[in-house]
């Protein structure tokens, strides 16, 4: 009897472990930052957000940049310097169909404009009921080129299945 509630007991923690590490990350709020401001390449990133709607676009300006963060985590922005730097930046909103890492990629230059391209990519879990989403989303700091407008492209390998309405 003793030997049976160990092999329950184990497999029910191999099979919860992954999910309550998930759940426990999940959770994590993204840190604002400190006074000295974001430089390129740097990301914020997370499997939850108060950002209810889908976003997906790039922010140029102080004042969109406070908005987002105080709507999608109710807290002060992150210093960037937006007179050199914008913010490339992804939210999935609720209506994600399942769980994504979302990648960037190097920005190209295609005549004036700046494309960044970022792509979707479904992780793999087991979970014991539905899946909720609950905002993810994926924010990287770009550098601004003088004359070049900055736009967000997704990729065609990008694994995307948002519900529409």
């Amino acid at each position: 009897m003793l030997k049976t509630l160990r092999k329950i007991f184990r497999a029910a923690l191999l099979v919860s472990l992954p999910l309550f590490i998930w759940a426990s990350l999940a959770g994590a709020q993204p840190k604002a930052g400190s006074a000295t401001p974001a430089l390129p390449g740097q990301e914020w990133e997370g499997f939850v957000s108060q950002q209810k709607e889908e976003f997906i676009q790039v922010v140029t300006a102080p004042e969109e940049w406070s908005a987002l963060w105080k709507r999608a985590f109710d807290q002060p922005a992150p210093a960037v310097d937006f007179e050199r730097h914008a913010v490339a930046c992804v939210f999935l909103g609720y209506s994600a169909t399942w769980l994504f890492a979302i990648v960037f990629d190097e920005p190209q230059v295609r005549d004036t404009t700046v494309v960044i391209p970022f792509g979707l990519v479904e992780m793999i879990l087991e979970l014991s009921g539905p899946f909720k989403a609950g905002g993810q989303y994926a924010m990287k700091v770009v550098e601004k080129r003088k004359g070049h407008r900055l736009v967000l492209e997704e990729t065609p390998e990008s694994q995307r299945s948002i519900r529409r309405d």
